[in-house]
């Protein structure tokens, strides 16, 4: 399992006092998933669920952890299968999954570990290789 995790503090919607949350991005069951939880003196709150983590959850995982480049090994190769992995994975229109692919073939696409991971083992998947920096 590839995940990453990122500790919280603000203010309790609630009462008002200090509460921690974990933001956390992962990949379970060839998925992402996502995990917001909050603990406080009034009680806990935990958000959980399948696809791409919500702006919040993934920018705090970025902040911490930093975001991961993925490359493919051959920058000529094309397939179909570039584009569907996005998404499949991001849920993306097709526009923004040939915006994607167009970013993986070029420089490379910017994301979480736990995103490009599983990026990765989609296209490896459909034999094309790919590099994780």
């Amino acid at each position: 399992m590839h995940d990453r995790a990122a500790e919280q503090t603000e203010p309790c919607t609630a009462c008002g006092g200090a509460r921690t949350g974990w933001a956390a991005q992962s990949v379970e069951d060839g998925r992402l998933h996502r995990t917001l939880e909050w603990l406080c003196a009034c009680g806990q709150v935990c958000d959980r669920g399948r696809g791409p983590a919500p702006g919040g959850v993934r920018e705090a995982v970025i902040a911490r952890h930093g975001t991961h480049l993925l490359v493919l090994a051959d920058p000529q190769t094309r397939s179909g299968a570039v584009p569907k992995a996005f998404r499949d994975v991001f849920g993306l229109s097709l526009v923004e999954a040939a915006r994607a692919a167009a970013a993986l073939r070029g420089p490379g696409w910017e994301g979480t570990h736990p995103e490009v991971r599983l990026l990765a083992e989609l296209l490896a998947s459909a034999g094309l290789p790919t590099a994780v920096h």
